[in-house]
């Protein structure tokens, strides 16, 4: 009878060890980043490629523009979107400078996509709503946007992501004019804070 227990004292102990170390290798298992890994906010630079339109058919690109954006409940956000950069591409620098005090703060989001993902990076379409700009009241402008490329995000917490600029329309509703082409391509290196 002694054995009998002993035995099975040993089986029971055998088996709460390799049930352990199976529960202890699944929680060591790398997950893949999430959405909620990639929130928060970040700093850093894009870059911007205009192209000539009738209004300015000499743009000059800038690199290493200071940016800040965040991500938030699926969105990636801009309190500050860079209508400065855009405003001087489209009616040029000097006529720009009279237009950007009537601009005030322009804020843009635009919803992430469903992401597919590894342990080391995230990647995820953007739905680009299209950007409304105010001028004091007097005019509005709208600038389609897109995102040719995917959103990246790395473990290491670097965020890389692409707008282009597509359209321009002036005035809105009954009052629009055509649209015309405007394309202008923002590529934006930001590092989470």
């Amino acid at each position: 009878m002694k054995r009998l227990f002993n035995r099975t004292m040993r089986a029971a102990m055998l088996l709460a060890t390799l049930f352990c170390a199976a529960c202890g290798s699944d929680d060591d298992t790398p997950q893949p980043l999430t959405l909620a890994d990639a929130a928060g906010s970040y700093a850093g630079t894009f870059d911007f490629i205009p192209s000539p339109s009738d209004l300015n058919p000499a743009p000059q690109p800038e690199r290493g523009v200071a940016v800040k954006l965040r991500i938030e409940e699926g969105r990636l956000c801009f309190d500050a979107f860079p209508t400065a950069t855009l405003v001087r591409a489209l009616v040029g620098a000097e006529s720009a400078e009279g237009l950007l005090p009537l601009l005030g703060t322009v804020a843009y989001e635009a919803p992430i996509g469903a992401p597919t993902a590894d342990v080391s990076q995230l990647q995820a379409s953007l739905e680009t709503p299209v950007l409304r700009l105010d001028v004091g009241g007097v005019l509005v402008v709208r600038i389609t946007i897109e995102a040719p490329e995917k959103l990246r995000y790395t473990a290491d917490g670097n965020l890389t992501c692409t707008l282009r600029t597509t359209l321009c329309q002036l005035g809105e509703g009954d009052e629009a004019g055509e649209p015309f082409p405007l394309v202008n391509e923002l590529s934006f290196r930001v590092t989470k804070r």
